[in-house]
């Protein structure tokens, strides 16, 4: 774990660069008949969603987008999430950004949302300065213009590097494309991308080709065809599975989603290009026992090269604190305390933060003397930001561990961090992953 406090920021955009964030759609319909119920249309809708989108293994919520009502659809990995929103009783309006996915989702999801319009008496407006098709191809039908634009914009994105537009991150933190807001990867690469690292070489040739970036995209053709189970699997490999036994039901379904992916694209295709050594860690971890599983396991012998929680992280955590852990860790999830807790069996990872309403001068001031005052055994003083820490051996039912104990303030807020673990060679570790944590910034 490296030492250095200097984090990559993690509250910007990672879809692109600014005036080209991506390629995607909103449209505009209008209802023939006039609602009663926004609630119900949309549980209607969410219902069709299922139904017409089995295959993709779809998740769905119905909330607001800002104060509209809004059905909101999360169909791929690696895409953001289709809103379906109700702007009145006569009007409907459907957006989505598709190219952290690819032509084939785009592709995909235009033809659904005719499907829709069929379904629930939506009629399209033709399109204007607000509602329109980046690829032009809702109301065109023309596949062609979907996979240019989508070059196009790779291309564009590519050049951004050797433009001076992206600037250079932290040693062994690329920079995110297509990658949610709040986590960052270490790579031994340029930029990390959802299905995996792109080096320099890479870079610079799409850069001169968007069409050589076709790997980019984890759907590149419409069909439901082999190579889309397999980019969905890759999607969740590189980003989502931690490679170790599952310590929750979240985690569960993210590896029995990977195998069944695979399973499917195998069955389709098996000449495709399989991560057969990963595929046989994912079944290992599931306890998987089966001939087919036994099968797998003999072809996947090689070096595991998949997966970029094999190595650290970079994650918002609440308050806007960031951290650098290993990528092993499981999702930070809240308590009935409101406290926040990751683990990595046997280590666990506690955080609390707590914002200054009044006066967070004096509080701050207040808070660094009365850290002073203790003359902690671990100490970490940069600008605005001062914390202490201790590290404690504990006893609980017949065994032993370790806690680091810390105390973080700064200008806006204190947090309080505690780090459990078993092994005492792990004290280093501890002590510096506490001190990579990083106060809100701004």
């Amino acid at each position: 774990m490296p030492q250095s406090a200097r984090l990559p920021r993690l509250d910007k955009v990672q879809f692109g660069f600014e005036g080209q964030l991506g390629v995607g759609f909103q449209l505009l319909g209008r209802f023939k008949r006039t609602l009663i119920s926004p609630d119900e249309i949309l549980r209607e809708m969410e219902k069709w969603v299922h139904e017409y989108c089995f295959d993709l293994v779809p998740s769905t919520r119905i909330g607001f987008s800002e104060t509209t009502p809004t059905l909101f659809c999360q169909l791929h990995p690696a895409a953001e999430e289709l809103e379906l929103s109700v702007l009145d009783l006569n009007h409907f309006a459907a957006s989505a950004k598709t190219s952290t996915v690819g032509p084939g989702y785009h592709i995909f999801l235009c033809d659904m949302l005719r499907k829709l319009g069929g379904q629930f008496d939506v009629e399209w407006q033709a399109p204007n300065d607000d509602f329109f098709d980046e690829a032009e191809y809702f109301f065109t039908g023309n596949e062609e213009n979907v996979f240019e634009e989508m070059a196009r914009w790779l291309n564009g994105l590519s050049r951004c590097f050797f433009e001076g537009i992206f600037e250079e991150e932290p040693a062994d933190m690329p920079t995110v494309l297509c990658l949610p807001i709040g986590v960052a990867f270490e790579a031994d690469a340029r930029a990390v991308t959802p299905v995996g690292p792109r080096d320099v070489a890479w870079l610079k040739n799409v850069a001169s080709d968007g069409l050589a970036g076709r790997d980019f995209f984890a759907w590149w053709k419409p069909a439901l065809d082999a190579e889309y189970f397999l980019g969905r699997a890759l999607v969740r490999m590189w980003t989502q599975v931690r490679w170790r036994k599952p310590v929750n039901d979240g985690e569960r379904e993210t590896l029995n989603y990977v195998a069944d992916s695979l399973e499917i694209a195998l069955k389709l295709d098996a000449h495709l290009s399989y991560p057969w050594t990963e595929w046989a860690e994912i079944l290992d971890f599931l306890e998987r026992n089966d001939s087919e599983s036994e099968q797998m396991r003999r072809r996947g012998s090689g070096v595991a090269k998949i997966g970029y929680r094999r190595r650290n992280v970079a994650q918002h955590l609440p308050g806007n604190w960031i951290i650098k852990l290993p990528g092993s860790f499981s999702n930070f999830e809240a308590d009935e305390e409101g406290d926040f807790s990751a683990q990595d069996p046997p280590r666990t990872i506690w955080f609390t933060s707590y914002n200054f309403v009044d006066n967070p001068e004096q509080m701050f001031a207040e808070g660094r003397q009365e850290i002073l005052n203790r003359r902690p055994t671990l100490l970490e003083e940069r600008d605005d930001y001062i914390a202490r820490a201790e590290i404690s051996q504990k006893t609980e039912n017949d065994g032993e561990y370790f806690v680091l104990t810390s105390a973080n303030i700064c200008r806006k807020g204190r947090s309080i961090l505690s780090i459990v673990f078993t092994d005492p060679e792990e004290r280093t570790w501890a002590e510096a992953v506490w001190r990579c944590l990083q106060p809100p910034r701004g």
